[in-house]
């Protein structure tokens, strides 16, 4: 078992930082004051989801204690080992059609079988369809008394103001990074694991106050028992501090003779990391150097063209281009207005008259089908192209004769390797804004992961065909890096 869920928070109190969201709730209980359904918005890795499952089992539990789940009756323990039938979990990603909300309210309505509330949890809930939505609303406006839901989101834009009006709404946020050493040093003392105190200042600041990160990043770095500094170094690539310094000191000169130094560097440290690191350290250096303009003005200057490279590195076939341009562009204080950008490389061009008109002469019509002009032997093809959604029907109704296969616990693919969770993976990809084609296409896959090497062996040709496209590739390889899989090779088979 990972460090992350061997140490997931399991009643109130050992829940980290979200200390306004655990009290509110508690005295809710306390003096039962429940309402029909409750959302948790906002960042990743910040306890949203067990925050859920220990409300869940903290209004079921049959000795509760202030408001805190006992964790040692019945039904906490069953809650604990997922036996309970009344407490369901549900990933919106996988079941975002209507019919799959229509399924879940027709079971909801029936009493629970042995708890005093049945619960439903629904992970990622933005990722319902608005039809999906739709069904739900009309349970949410009057929901029975035996009945909670509790949604999870990490992107509350996207719920409509129907279903946010009719639930109590908790935000969570960043935690801080006193919070995260406090929770990072008491996983190393039940872990008997030393760690320095450089160690623990880089995982707590490259978490960004995601305890999650923090958890994985740490386990990452153990070796022997113990992290230190040096081999974090060594194995990861991050520069020291005096590097750092000399960098920073030429960019703020501008000494041309930075451009060796960075061929240098790219040799010797991963680029996304020193950069990271960089960003940081003149961030810091900036908050020094508020009391004077000018030199407020150079390290904002710094900050947006370093990071404006670092983030088209992430999406570029060469990063190490990318970053240089950063520096030359921060050394010759070299800016651009749309005024100054050449005609060849502007974003938007001035097309003639007669030819727009030609265009849309030459483009024909786009005809609404009905699913009954759609043969089941072409539907999967045209599932996965984007002009699917083009031709579709706008009614709910248009789905009904549609089979969208499930992945479900028993055909799901098993991973060999224990530091990689493929649905973890999958959820890294929703948080980049990958399509749902390519998350689909990645679950009917098996992935192999050998701690260098990324397989995907895919099932179809249309999988292969959306999982290897190079826009795909580069987000797959983004996706392993939140997860702190650096510099892997992707294969796809």
């Amino acid at each position: 078992m990972t460090l992350y869920l061997k140490y997931r928070p399991k009643d109130f109190e050992s829940l980290v930082w979200q200390n306004f969201i655990k009290n509110t709730l508690r005295q809710a209980i306390i003096k039962d004051k429940l309402v029909g359904a409750y959302l948790f918005c906002w960042p990743r890795g910040t306890g949203k989801t067990s925050t859920a499952r220990i409300f869940a089992k903290a209004i079921n539990c049959t000795n509760i204690k202030d408001g805190n789940p006992c964790s040692q009756c019945e039904i906490c323990l069953w809650v604990q080992n997922e036996n309970l039938v009344d407490i369901v979990e549900i990933d919106a990603a996988s079941y975002t059609w209507v019919d799959n909300i229509r399924e879940i309210i027709e079971k909801a309505v029936f009493s629970p079988t042995t708890c005093k509330y049945k619960v439903y949890i629904i992970d990622e809930v933005h990722m319902l369809s608005k039809w999906a939505f739709n069904a739900l609303l009309k349970i949410l406006e009057e929901p029975p008394e035996h009945l909670k839901f509790i949604l999870a989101t990490t992107e509350s834009h996207k719920i409509p103001e129907t279903i946010l009006s009719r639930c109590q709404r908790y935000d969570f946020k960043s935690i801080s990074n006193d919070d995260l050493k406090q929770r990072l040093l008491y996983i190393a003392k039940e872990e008997n694991i030393n760690i320095d105190e450089e160690s623990l200042e880089f995982i707590t600041k490259q978490a960004n106050g995601w305890l999650r990160n923090a958890i994985s990043l740490f386990e990452q770095l153990v070796m022997n028992w113990e992290i230190k500094f040096e081999s974090v170094i060594q194995n990861y690539g991050i520069p020291r501090n005096e590097v750092l310094i000399s960098f920073y000191e030429k960019l703020m000169t501008q000494d041309t003779t930075i451009i060796p130094d960075f061929d240098t560097i790219a040799s010797e440290y991963n680029l996304q990391l020193f950069f990271k690191e960089l960003l940081f350290f003149i961030k810091d250096k900036l908050l020094e150097k508020m009391d004077s303009s000018e030199e407020l003005k150079k390290h904002i200057f710094l900050l947006e063209n370093l990071e404006e490279a670092y983030l088209k590195s992430k999406n570029s076939f060469d990063g190490k281009t990318i970053f240089l341009v950063g520096i030359i562009k921060s050394i010759k204080n070299i800016t651009f207005t749309s005024n100054e950008i050449p005609p060849a490389i502007q974003t938007t061009k001035k097309v003639p008259q007669e030819t727009t008109q030609a265009s849309k002469e030459s483009v024909p019509e786009v005809k609404k089908l009905s699913t009954k002009e759609i043969s089941h032997d072409d539907l999967f093809d045209v599932f996965w192209e984007e002009s699917f959604w083009d031709v579709m029907p706008d009614t709910p109704n248009s789905f009904d004769d549609i089979e969208v296969p499930q992945i479900t616990k028993e055909n799901k693919p098993n991973l060999p390797v224990s530091n990689f969770n493929q649905e973890w993976f999958i959820q890294a990809l929703r948080n980049l804004w990958g399509k749902w084609a390519l998350t689909m296409s990645l679950r009917a896959s098996t992935l192999q992961f050998d701690e260098k090497n990324l397989i995907v062996f895919t099932k179809t040709k249309i999988a292969m065909k959306q999982i290897s496209s190079s826009d795909n590739i580069s987000l797959m390889s983004r996706g392993l890096e939140t997860m702190w899989f650096l510099n892997i090779n992707i294969e796809i088979k």
